[in-house]
């Protein structure tokens, strides 16, 4: 099995959007519409893992501000978790946060996503608070300081 790790700093080309979108609907169950969103923002960075040329995860933010980068989508394929994937992802991800200057990463999860959840916490990442989304889910807000 060959993994291959890539960066964009937009929208990446059309097969692998589609192959995200389509991951992103099976792994969240939802209509996936976050491509329209992320086109709106700026400092847009996503993470995406290949195995053998498809997509087996992705991890998708954006900058909330010069120092704040929000983590926001991010998912691995279940056949291939429990390989690193995520924790690369992240990894790759932060690296690349403190070289542009950001000094918070911040995210969200839901209870049922224990995997992302231990992840996060296990990587350094604070509880700062909860909060109920307009759908009435309640999401974990956490937050990590990147230190140079």
């Amino acid at each position: 099995m060959n993994i291959s790790y890539h960066k964009f700093i937009a929208e990446p080309p059309k097969h692998i959007t589609e192959e995200i979108i389509t991951l992103h609907r099976e792994i969240f169950d939802g209509p996936g519409y976050w491509l329209e969103k992320l086109n709106s923002q700026e400092h847009v960075l996503i993470y995406v893992a290949l195995v053998d040329n498809q997509v087996a995860g992705y991890k998708i933010g954006y900058g909330l501000d010069d120092r704040i980068f929000y983590s926001w989508l991010g998912g691995v394929h279940p056949d291939f978790r429990k390989l690193g994937i995520a924790s690369e992802l992240m990894s790759r991800q932060h690296a690349d946060l403190k070289n542009l200057g950001y000094e918070i990463v911040r995210t969200k999860t839901m209870n049922k996503w224990r995997g992302m959840l231990l992840l996060n916490i296990q990587t350094e990442f604070d509880v700062l608070k909860t909060e109920v989304d307009q759908r009435g889910q309640l999401k974990i807000v956490l937050e990590k300081k990147l230190l140079s």
